[in-house]
């Protein structure tokens, strides 16, 4: 199938976004190849003077879609061994599907080896250099098992630029900073995740974290329950909230108890006993 657009007037009504970006082309393509790309078939986008031409290859979308989705069930039952034949017969027929590259990139680092994993990341991002998941992922590798945080922020850092919503890559950013001890920085990372999603329990947990290094224990707290109420109990993310949770609340217990302490002896100075004789004597 091939679609061709005009640059002109018309165009931006149908694409408001794309108001004002007439002379940026790099942007006009992006938006287009967001808007028609179908899962993870991206179209081919080439500009021509005062046309778009937009080429989605639809063959290869009703070929290889039920493959791909087979694939993916077998990914989300942890079947790596039935999805790993799958995808690689996928890359050979079309290696250009970033998308291909990145699950198979994920069922390595899943089976723990890293260094093939990196390799079918950096193809998916050759291909497409604004997949966010496999930016992500390619910075959770480096973080988590080469300990390597400065070239994880630069795969964060990109993800940003490609979306500068993607609370996810804002997440990861924050907690690579906190793991440094920058937990100011890291703060506002996590901040800017809860806002555009006060529901993902990673971001919950860490400024339970934060709080509780700053002393604030109601808040951290209450941000440990919500990151609970927002996972499954079997995730190692819950029981670990509810660790925290458990340690917040008893940090919270000794110092009521300090505080009542306090105010029982500050009343108890200001109050003048007078002993009956005979127990004086005792």
């Amino acid at each position: 199938m091939i679609i061709i657009l005009k640059i002109d007037d018309f165009l931006f009504n149908l694409f408001p976004k794309m108001k004002g970006k007439e002379n940026n082309l790099k942007a006009l393509k992006e938006q287009l190849t967001d808007y028609y790309t179908f899962g993870p078939y991206r179209p081919k986008i080439e500009v021509d003077g005062e046309f778009i031409k937009i080429e989605i290859d639809t063959s290869a979308i009703a070929s290889q879609k039920t493959e791909f989705d087979t694939a993916v069930k077998y990914c989300e039952r942890n079947n790596f061994k039935k999805a790993k034949p799958i995808l690689e017969k996928l890359i050979k027929k079309n290696p250009t599907v970033s998308e291909y590259h990145r699950i198979l990139g994920q069922i390595y680092s899943e089976e723990g080896e890293q260094d093939k994993a990196v390799n079918c990341l950096i193809d998916a991002i050759r291909w497409d250099p604004r997949n966010n998941h496999a930016l992500i992922m390619m910075g959770n590798v480096f973080a988590r098992y080469y300990n390597d945080i400065k070239t994880a922020m630069t795969y964060y850092e990109q993800a940003l630029y490609a979306n500068p919503d993607d609370h996810i890559a804002m997440n990861n950013i924050g907690a690579n900073l906190m793991q440094l001890g920058r937990f100011k920085e890291a703060e506002k990372y996590f901040e800017n995740a809860l806002k555009i999603n006060n529901s993902y329990p990673n971001t919950l947990y860490a400024l339970a974290m934060i709080e509780d290094v700053k002393g604030n224990y109601l808040q951290a707290f209450d941000f440990a329950v919500q990151s609970m109420k927002k996972c499954k109990s079997a995730d190692l993310l819950y029981k670990n909230a509810v660790t925290v949770a458990t340690e917040i609340s008893n940090k919270v217990v000794r110092q009521t108890d300090r505080q009542t302490d306090r105010q029982i002896y500050h009343s108890l100075g200001n109050i003048h006993i007078n002993f009956p004789q005979n127990l004086a004597n005792l």
